[in-house]
């Protein structure tokens, strides 16, 4: 079943066109993968997703639901979650804290409840912080709650990051370059772990990523664009093998060095 549809979409500002009649599929339980050239539209697509951008033509649909009209805090709240390629943490605040703050789209209390800290309040409370310890477990940072974010190697914050993503109990969860800035042992723990959020978790998962070692050996499907444009789609065999793929990221024999 597809969880996502991207249906013709077209993105353009002013005269430039980002996105030119994109249309895929990303089928429940899967892990996606999004790649092409730098300027592609990669990032383009995923901001219609979320509701930072939208749709100058066509439609993008979540479990049939169009998110077209829909505010980004409204597209959080179906449970779409999105990380980016530079580390947004609150970097003053331990890991713990960072954590907690994944649940809140999926918490009820309103302000009136935050301020007489009634009996709902503390239970909701106790609800984020355990939710944000299970989730620093499955991410392997159960010790680090004290610390400070800005303190952790870069890694490390990458790893607070998704653990703050998978707090939020998402549906679909959105990585734009996850493994930028990781060393090779990194990368790999960091597959192992996206492997586990489908796996164990039932995450559907739909990334942007350059290092294509990553991409061929984590995504089932991939998703080519360029210049805005789809131009391949298939496993990751048929893509690496695809003359028009090859092309686009490497150019072509006649073209001088």
């Amino acid at each position: 079943m597809a969880l996502v549809e991207v249906d013709h979409l077209t993105v353009r500002f002013g005269g430039l066109t980002a996105i030119n009649d994109l249309s895929f599929t990303t089928e429940e339980g899967s892990i996606t993968a999004l790649i092409g050239p730098n300027g592609a539209g990669k990032t383009t697509a995923f901001n219609c997703l979320t509701g930072f951008y939208k749709p100058t033509e066509g439609d993008v649909r979540f479990d049939g639901k169009s998110l077209a009209p829909l505010k980004p805090h409204e597209i959080t709240a179906l449970g779409i979650i999105r990380t980016f390629q530079n580390v947004r943490l609150f970097k003053r605040m331990s890991v713990m804290e960072n954590v907690m703050s994944g649940p809140h789209s999926i918490t009820k209390q309103s302000v009136f409840g935050a301020l007489f800290h009634g009996p709902a309040q503390k239970k909701e409370e106790a609800f984020i912080r355990q939710t944000a310890l299970e989730s620093m477990e499955f991410a392997g940072i159960a010790d680090l709650g004290d610390s400070i974010a800005q303190d952790l190697p870069y890694g490390l914050q990458r790893r607070v990051e998704l653990a703050r993503a998978i707090a939020a109990k998402p549906r679909l969860m959105l990585l734009d370059e996850p493994a930028a800035g990781l060393n090779d042992a990194e990368k790999e723990e960091l597959m192992a772990l996206i492997r586990r959020c489908r796996d164990e978790l039932g995450i559907t998962v739909f990334l942007i990523e350059h290092d294509m070692d990553m991409i061929m050996n984590l995504a089932e499907k991939i998703v080519v664009i360029s210049f805005g444009s789809k131009i391949a789609e298939g496993t990751p065999d048929e893509v690496k093998n695809d003359s028009v793929v090859i092309e686009a990221y490497l150019g072509s024999e006649d073209e001088p060095a």
